[in-house]
């Protein structure tokens, strides 16, 4: 008897074996990877298609200077910004816009993704300034004047004061003020401007500021983050129903943050099927609501499955920004169960606790190719850069992915334009101005600007060379 249940249970152990076994081969076989070598790294790219886009990306608030907003507010506090910095000046962009085309134009940027400052053009409730509106209004002349095409983005995380006052994202009025905003940008910046990006990864700001509770407005709310995540769809909805009501022709999509997601440990199923959670609610939440017109995503501790039919189709492209891959670990006494942590890639020095993921090339092709797989949309990579003090590694970073848009060509993806981060040093949100970013090195006292390692390269793959 007693040898008859061990058999049994060498059988039972042998099959479960099996069976598990299979299902990690399932995943693992259904999780597509690739690899570039140093040989195809090494090698010069062939031309980018007539019409690509390769330009660089900015945001008022980390360069502009002279800003009054919820940011603003937030840096006044000591403590919430690393070295105690401030973005009071940032790097004086909006007194020196004719020299920073210039710039551009000198490393062969042909476009130039930025932003425009709420709550330097509505400062209070319904009063625009006309001022401000006109100083966007000459820059976008000069970039047609240059040959460069402007991406315009509405919010990129900072909002006016009288708003953040009342809820900021997750107030009842935020999406229809700032659909409002989106139509006076259409009606003043129109006539100049094809490709609009209304919101800034919705994805960080609600991440951030809701359930990290390390960003404006400091929370770690996830009903609160809920109603952010559907305060941000419905207000891209409306921007993009108003932008198009002033031009039929404007092109309206949103900046998505993601991230390349692997399995810490390849055999072990639970890391597999956290991979597959995090992604879907990372990366793809957002765009398949604009998609599916309807808004589902879960959180610990909230869930969201709402219908709004004017999201569907909203979006007339694909805009992906691309940073960091992170090795995950199912650890059920972990934050949120799981572990985060970089792969053995080029380390970004953005800092912070988890560290940043490595920079990965490859996974920017892995998420292209998913992006056109879900949506069909063309492809814009609206931000991709490195926090690299010395330079040395925003070079090959960009040969890496000037490969992954040549590979995602040749599968017939339709990848129209690149948008490195960014064209200069700047001011990096809570990290102050240590990472550096820049294609031009920024002095911090003079705020003279010089080429920081990469320029050449970057310029070295512009179609205008």
């Amino acid at each position: 008897m007693i040898r008859r249940l061990l058999l049994w249970l060498v059988l039972a152990l042998a099959i479960g074996t099996l069976l598990w076994g299979a299902v990690c081969a399932l995943f693992i076989l259904t999780r597509p990877t690739v690899t570039f070598t140093p040989e195809e790294l090494a090698r010069p790219a062939a031309d980018l298609p007539a019409g690509f886009l390769w330009g660089t990306a900015t945001s008022a608030h980390q360069i502009e200077g002279g800003h009054d907003n919820d940011w603003t507010r937030f840096e006044s506090v000591p403590g919430n910004i690393e070295g105690g910095d401030r973005s009071t000046v940032a790097t004086d962009h909006w007194n020196r816009m004719p020299e920073d085309v210039a710039l551009m134009k000198a490393i062969g940027a042909n476009a130039y993704r930025f932003s425009i400052e709420w709550s330097r053009l509505e400062p209070e409730e319904g009063a625009w300034n006309e001022s401000a509106w006109s100083r966007y209004q000459d820059l976008v002349r000069q970039l047609r004047d240059a040959g460069i095409t402007p991406m315009v983005t509405l919010l990129h995380f900072t909002l006016p004061n009288w708003l953040a006052d009342r809820g900021g994202v997750v107030a009842a009025e935020f999406p229809e003020r700032f659909s409002r905003f989106a139509a006076q940008a259409g009606r003043r910046l129109g006539d100049d401007v094809e490709l609009w990006c209304t919101i800034n990864e919705p994805n960080v700001q609600m991440y951030m500021g809701y359930l990290a509770g390390v960003w404006p407005p400091l929370e770690t709310s996830p009903a609160r983050a809920a109603s952010a995540w559907v305060g941000l769809a419905r207000a891209h909805a409306g921007a993009a129903r108003a932008l198009r009501s002033v031009d039929p022709d404007a092109r309206v999509g949103i900046a998505l943050n993601q991230m390349t997601l692997q399995p810490e440990w390849r055999y072990w199923l639970p890391d597999w099927l956290t991979v597959r959670l995090v992604d879907q609610a990372w990366n793809w939440a957002f765009y398949d609501a604009i998609r599916d017109g309807r808004v589902r995503l879960r959180l610990p501790g909230a869930s969201i499955d709402e219908t709004l039919p004017d999201l569907e189709g909203s979006a007339d492209y694909f805009g992906l920004n691309y940073y960091h891959r992170y090795l995950l670990h199912a650890v059920p006494g972990a934050p949120q169960g799981v572990q985060m942590r970089p792969g053995p890639g080029m380390q970004s020095e953005l800092g912070g606790d988890p560290p940043p993921g490595d920079s990965y090339p490859e996974g920017l092709l892995l998420l292209m190719r998913e992006a056109q797989k879900r949506y069909g949309l063309p492809i814009y990579i609206t931000e991709a850069g490195i926090a690299d003090d010395e330079g040395v590694m925003r070079g090959p970073l960009i040969r890496g992915h000037v490969e992954a848009i040549q590979r995602a060509l040749s599968e017939g993806i339709p990848v129209r334009g690149y948008f490195h981060w960014t064209l200069m040093d700047n001011f990096e949100w809570d990290k102050g101005y240590r990472p550096r970013f820049g294609l031009y090195r920024v002095d911090r006292e003079t705020l003279e600007r010089t080429p920081a390692g990469g320029a050449t390269v970057f310029a070295a793959f512009s179609p205008e060379r």
